[in-house]
């Protein structure tokens, strides 16, 4: 009994664990996809998607690639475990990219 739980922890903590450090790291500050759309709006309405692109890997550990644009023009790619953390580096990638342009 006790290997079942220690395996159900284990597989908790690995599936989880992304989604917990994303949540603790930045608590009460604004995420990427929220301070990309904050910039990109300053100028009126526009269109920001979120592309999946690309799955890489086995099921039990999948890599997401996003592509994320502004009315069509790509600004920048991402890579996480979730879809979400993938979105959120196309996110940062398109600000940082933003910011050295």
């Amino acid at each position: 009994m006790d290997s079942g739980i220690e395996k159900a922890k284990e597989f908790i903590i690995n599936n989880l664990k992304e989604y917990i450090e994303i949540s603790s790291k930045h608590v009460g500050e604004k995420d990427y996809k929220t301070v990309l759309q904050e910039k990109l709006q300053e100028k009126g309405n526009v269109k920001i998607e979120y592309k999946l692109i690309k799955e890489k890997g086995p099921d039990h550990d999948k890599i997401f690639v996003i592509e994320v644009s502004c009315n069509g023009k790509v600004l920048a790619y991402g890579e996480g475990k979730t879809k979400k953390s993938a979105e959120m580096e196309a996110a940062k990638q398109a600000l940082d990219n933003k910011h050295n342009n």
